[in-house]
């Protein structure tokens, strides 16, 4: 008996032992969560470029696609922010950018996951909201990108929040832009709408629309080749994961 009470004995600590090593304590401190890498709007681009793909979605335009001024876009989204990367046709924007136009630019998203409602022109599926403002400073130069929030209800675009909202911001350099959305500011703005809408949930679809002079359309991003399946060249909007 009392060898057998020993073991027990023995077999009893050294579970608790075990236990008490999985247990964050001083000695053993619960090990630290990787960190959701950083995207700082600064017209430096490098971030982006060390982004792991499985961190964002992309899009790249169509070689058959009516539209050449934007390249590829990429958007990639914690629980805080939205970030939006453009890579523009630098022979294009050079050209617009002689001009001194301000190159508007729309961020469309829609947030429900449903496609009935909201706008059904441009891309495949509906969208509820854009953010308008333009890239350019008007002078040939970027500028910082600002915007107006939108929202598709049945009598057409109204604006919730207008410019110097702390909405959004943005940066380029080069044939690249820049822009975060920040999804709080975005999501109470909303929710004072006096429609019923939604915020921006874990996953979301999202597209950009850019324009020229006189709002000749430049980008439809995603988009497609143009076939009899598909006359305007449109293409399904980019689903969005949140990253957490």
């Amino acid at each position: 008996m009392a060898i057998f009470a020993t073991l027990v004995f023995a077999a009893s600590c050294g579970k608790d032992n075990t236990n008490d090593k999985d247990k964050p304590n001083k000695e053993n401190p619960e090990p630290e969560q990787p960190k959701l890498p950083t995207i700082t709007i600064d017209g430096n681009f490098d971030d982006w470029a060390g982004l792991d793909s499985k961190y964002f979605v992309s899009a790249k335009t169509n070689d058959n696609a009516p539209w050449t001024a934007v390249k590829e876009i990429r958007v990639y989204a914690t629980e805080d922010f939205v970030f939006y990367y453009i890579k523009f046709n630098k022979e294009d924007l050079d050209d617009l950018l002689s001009n001194n136009e301000e190159l508007p630019i729309r961020l469309c998203i829609n947030t429900d996951g449903e496609f009935e409602s909201g706008y059904g022109s441009y891309f495949l599926e509906h969208y509820d909201f854009i953010i308008e403002g333009p890239l350019g400073d008007g002078e040939g130069h970027f500028g910082e990108y600002d915007g107006t929030l939108h929202q598709r209800l049945e009598t057409g675009w109204s604006a919730l929040l207008e410019p110097n909202n702390n909405l959004v911001m943005g940066k380029g350099a080069g044939a690249e832009y820049e822009i975060l959305l920040a999804r709080e500011v975005f999501n109470n703005a909303i929710a004072g709408s006096t429609s019923p809408n939604s915020p921006i949930g874990d996953i979301f679809h999202t597209g950009i629309r850019f324009y020229g002079p006189g709002w000749d359309e430049l980008c439809n991003m995603p988009n497609s080749s143009i076939d009899e399946g598909d006359g305007n060249g449109w293409g399904h909007l980019l689903e969005v994961a949140t990253n957490k």
